[in-house]
């Protein structure tokens, strides 16, 4: 039967997980993950990403904002360029992108219809613990899509590792490797040796051009010991960001490379290492250019570049400040984020707080007190995940001056704009109360610019 609508293909895309998920014993990627499924899922639809350019973009932290800022680069540099990333905030279409512009649904829906018969082919096949990766579902219509639109260059953001991705499956010359850290240890291995090599299965031949941003020194050493061993020459310490400031309007920063020097750039993104993010793909720039880039076309790009729910600023009276921030690890970043911006505590700080009640709420809760004068607890209007009844106790057990409202709507338009005076308001919580949030302050998802 003919999908009709989003929801059918999104079904389509997690079926086969769903299905296997119950049968599967194995927890290490390289036991579980099929990518050889995605590549023949790519050939029986005739094969779309063949011919087509793509950079890789793999890492620990700050993968997919290195990934957006290669492509807004690109894209103001005159080319085409697809964009592949997740997880998405709101809708599954935000995942496939050209030059910022997320596919319609009409395309969406028709594209799915093209994977489809290719999809049930496999899936009748398969064991009942193998299973083809969601990414993989999802990257087969990104291929389709970009090809039909004739791109220039597709950035891919990989998934958790990068030997046995299904991203992997695509023939890229451009490898990026963004800081490394312990995770996924239960997937990727126990130590930083063995997700490092994970990570560096994105680097296929010694034809790959390879990024490396700053690593941990014991990080750096494995990842030159694997290149040189295979002759692939890298590029590491040859750009990097320096004079870097966390300010009210964003990250303020100098890049520098091998070829040039890109004073005082300014991304409306908070993060130290999101200027490290900008450097590597000012550098990759260059290198597919062919020189240095024009200072003033940079500039204006960082200016403008939107990368939705990663420490964003989206408004700047109040100065408004959102993060999808779900346990205390990742609020404990945004606290100190925080600390920078308003270090003498003499601005008035509001931290609105969605986070559903299977997540560490009590955790980002706490946390956020710590750079607050006053908590609200709420929800996004629309989301089928279940939201705690005993948030705003855990609150006042923090910051007494807490309040409660029933949806994020009616925290910022009764309460903040009504009756407060902050000088900072911080939104943090699920991918869907970030959505909602930009579509509260006219922002959309789906169109985010070049």
């Amino acid at each position: 039967m003919e999908f009709t609508s989003q929801s059918q293909v999104e079904d389509m895309i997690y079926s086969s997980y769903l299905r296997a998920i119950n049968s599967i014993t194995e927890t290490m990627d390289e036991q579980v993950r099929r990518p050889k499924l995605t590549r023949a899922l790519l050939d029986l639809i005739g094969s779309p990403d063949r011919g087509q350019q793509y950079i890789l973009v793999t890492g620990s932290k700050g993968k997919g904002s290195t990934s957006r800022f290669i492509s807004s680069l690109l894209s103001h540099l005159g080319y085409k360029v697809g964009l592949f990333t997740s997880p998405h905030l709101v809708d599954f279409n935000e995942r496939i992108r050209i030059d910022g512009r997320a596919i319609s649904t009409d395309d969406f829906v028709r594209l799915g219809n093209v994977v489809r018969e290719g999809f049930q082919t496999i899936e009748d096949q398969l064991a009942a613990d193998e299973y083809q990766g969601p990414v993989g579902v999802g990257l087969a219509i990104a291929t389709l899509y970009f090809k039909e639109n004739h791109t220039d260059f597709n950035v891919i953001e990989c998934g958790r590792g990068g030997r046995f991705d299904d991203t992997n499956v695509l023939k890229n010359d451009w490898a990026v490797i963004t800081p490394i850290m312990e995770e996924h240890v239960a997937n990727l291995g126990p130590d930083l040796n063995s997700i490092t090599l994970h990570k560096l299965g994105i680097v296929k031949n010694k034809a790959t051009n390879v990024y490396i941003s700053k690593q941990k020194s014991s990080v750096l050493a494995t990842i030159k010991a694997n290149l040189t061993s295979n002759s692939v020459e890298y590029y590491e310490e040859q750009f990097w960001a320096d004079s870097i400031t966390i300010t009210p309007v964003g990250t303020t920063f100098d890049v520098q490379t091998n070829q040039a020097v890109y004073p005082s750039l300014t991304i409306p993104l908070l993060g130290q290492f999101q200027a490290l993010n900008a450097a590597t793909a000012v550098a990759l720039c260059e290198d597919i250019t062919g020189g240095p880039l024009d200072k003033e076309l940079v500039l204006h790009c960082f200016a403008k570049l939107q990368w939705p729910g990663r420490c964003e600023v989206i408004c700047h009276d109040p100065l408004t400040i959102i993060d999808g921030a779900i346990h205390k690890e990742s609020a404990r970043y945004l606290a100190e984020l925080i600390q920078l911006v308003n270090p003498d505590r003499s601005r008035a700080v509001t931290s609105i707080i969605g986070v559903p009640k299977d997540k560490d709420y009590p955790g980002v809760i706490e946390v956020m007190s710590t750079v607050s004068d006053q908590l609200i607890v709420t929800r996004p209007d629309i989301s089928h995940l279940s939201f705690p009844t005993d948030a705003l106790h855990v609150a006042k057990r923090f910051i007494e001056k807490s309040y409660e409202f029933p949806y994020l709507k009616d925290a910022l338009t009764h309460h903040i704009k009504a009756r407060s005076s902050s000088d900072i308001i911080v939104i943090v919580g699920t991918q869907t109360f970030i959505g909602n949030a930009k579509r509260l302050f006219g922002q959309s998802l789906l169109d985010i610019g070049l």
